[in-house]
C-alpha cells in the first residue's frame, strides 16, 4: 500500500466520524495511532495465501470519535487528553453512549505537563525559592521576582464566577453591571497573598493577612474565631505550626495513581454539577421546592462558591489539572461527600418537580423558565431605558456629547 493511502478500515472510520459530523483525516488517525491514543485495528486472515486485511471495531469507532471531539487545529494532543479524561468520567445518561477512557500513561503526562507549565505552578515555585533563598540580597530578589510574576499571573480574566444573586438581580433589571465586578481586585490581592503563604510561609504573610486572605475567598464562612486563633499563634511563636500545611498541587497530581484519579474526577464532576445548579439560579432558573431546598442547604455550608467555580475548571482543558489537584484533598473529599449526601435527600421526589400551581414535566419547567427570561429581558430593557433618559436629563443631550463635555 502506497504511503499515506488509508486502509479499508480507516475509509470506513473516517465515512462513520463524518456521519456523527466530525471530519477527520488518514494522517490524524494515524498521529493518534502513533501515540497510542488510538487502537490499532484487528487483522483478519483470509486464508488459502490471500493475506489479510484490517477490521474496524465499534470499540475504534468510539474512541476516535471521543478523540475528534476534543481535538482542534494546532492544539497540543495534552489538551485533548485532558479534555477526553473530563468527559469520559461523566455521569451516565440514558441513550448516551459510554465514552471510553483515555489511556492512563498519556493522562497522566497530560496532567503534569499542564500543571507544570501553568501560572499558577510557576508563581507557587517563585515563592519557595525565594523561602529558600539564603542572603538578605537574593532573598529580597527573590521576593521582588515573586511579586512581580504573581501580578503577571493573576491580572488577566475573571477572579472567581459571578455571584448568582447578583446576576439575578442584574437580568431583572435591579443591579448595574458594575456591582458584579466589584470583588475580582480584591480576590486577585488574596491570590496572591495566598500563595506567597503557601510558599513563603509566616515569615512574609502574617496570622491577620492570612485570615483576611481566606475570608476575600470563602466570603461565607465566619472567620472570626480563626482570626483570634491566629493571632494567638503569632504571639506565641506559633504561627508556622498554626497554618494549614500546604503540598503543591503539581506533587497531588504526580502522587495519584489511576483509580485515584478516577475517584478524583468523580468528586470534580458531582461538585461542578450542583454548582451548576447554583449558577443557573443566576440564569432565573424557577425555582422548584426541591431546588430551592438544595441551594439553601449549599449555601448554609458557605462554600458554595467553590462548587461554582469547580464548573468553569472542568469545561476548558487548562482547569481539568486544577479541579483534580484540589479533589485530590482531604478537603474536598469531605465537602464532596457532604454534597453527595445533600442531593440525595433533596432530590427523593425529583429536583424540578413544580409546585402546585405551576406547569408540570420538564417541557414545562422549560416553558416556566423561558417566560422568566422574556420577562426579565423587557425589565431590564425598561431600566435601560430608564437609566438613559436619567443620564440624558442630567447632560441635557442625548447624543452622548453631553457626558462627554460634564467628563
Amino acid at each position: 500500500m502506497a504511503r499515506g493511502e488509508p486502509s479499508g478500515a480507516d475509509r470506513e472510520l473516517i465515512g462513520r466520524l463524518a456521519a456523527l459530523g466530525w471530519t477527520v483525516s488518514a494522517a490524524q488517525l494515524e498521529r493518534w495511532r502513533g501515540v497510542g491514543l488510538l487502537p490499532a485495528h484487528v487483522r483478519r486472515w483470509l486464508g488459502r495465501g490471500r493475506g489479510s486485511v484490517s477490521v474496524l471495531e465499534e470499540a475504534v469507532v468510539d474512541v476516535a470519535a471521543a478523540l475528534a471531539r476534543h481535538a482542534r487545529q494546532g492544539r497540543d494532543l495534552r489538551w485533548t487528553v485532558l479534555a477526553w479524561y473530563a468527559e469520559a468520567g461523566r455521569p451516565l445518561v440514558p441513550g448516551v453512549a459510554v465514552v471510553p477512557e483515555p489511556p492512563w500513561p498519556a493522562v497522566r503526562e497530560a496532567l503534569l505537563w499542564a500543571m507544570a507549565r501553568s501560572r499558577a505552578h510557576r508563581v507557587l515555585a517563585q515563592a519557595r525559592t525565594a523561602a529558600g533563598a539564603t542572603g538578605e540580597a537574593e532573598r529580597e530578589a527573590g521576593r521582588d521576582a515573586f511579586y512581580a510574576e504573581a501580578e503577571r499571573a493573576f491580572a488577566h480574566g475573571p477572579a472567581g464566577t459571578p455571584e448568582p444573586a447578583a446576576v439575578r438581580r442584574l437580568l431583572r433589571g435591579q443591579a448595574e453591571t458594575a456591582g458584579l465586578r466589584g470583588r475580582d481586585a480584591g480576590r486577585r490581592r488574596a491570590a496572591v497573598h495566598l500563595a506567597a503563604a503557601a510558599g513563603m510561609g509566616s515569615g512574609e504573610v502574617g496570622g491577620a493577612l492570612f485570615v483576611e486572605t481566606l475570608a476575600v475567598l470563602l466570603p461565607g464562612l465566619d472567620w472570626s474565631l480563626a482570626a483570634g486563633s491566629a493571632q494567638q499563634a503569632e504571639r506565641d511563636g506559633t504561627f508556622d505550626d498554626w497554618m494549614p500545611a500546604s503540598v503543591g498541587p503539581l506533587t497531588l497530581l504526580a502522587a495519584a495513581g489511576a483509580q485515584e484519579m478516577a475517584r478524583a474526577r468523580a468528586r470534580a464532576q458531582l461538585l461542578a454539577g450542583v454548582g451548576g445548579l447554583h449558577l443557573l439560579h443566576g440564569l432565573l432558573m424557577p425555582d422548584a421546592p426541591a431546588l430551592a431546598a438544595l441551594r439553601t442547604a449549599i449555601e448554609d455550608t458557605g462554600l458554595a462558591v467553590l462548587l461554582q467555580q469547580m464548573l468553569p475548571l472542568l469545561l476548558t482543558p487548562s482547569g481539568i489539572p486544577y479541579a483534580l489537584a484540589a479533589c485530590l484533598t482531604p478537603q474536598f473529599r469531605h465537602l464532596a461527600d457532604h454534597v453527595h449526601a445533600l442531593l440525595a435527600e433533596h432530590t427523593r421526589h425529583g429536583l424540578l418537580t413544580a409546585a402546585d400551581g405551576q406547569r408540570r414535566g420538564s417541557d414545562g419547567y422549560m416553558a416556566t423558565w423561558l417566560d422568566q427570561i422574556r420577562t426579565a429581558s423587557v425589565r431590564r430593557s425598561a431600566a435601560a431605558g430608564d437609566e438613559y433618559d436619567g443620564r440624558t436629563a442630567a447632560g441635557g443631550r442625548g447624543d452622548g456629547q453631553g457626558a462627554a463635555t460634564a467628563g
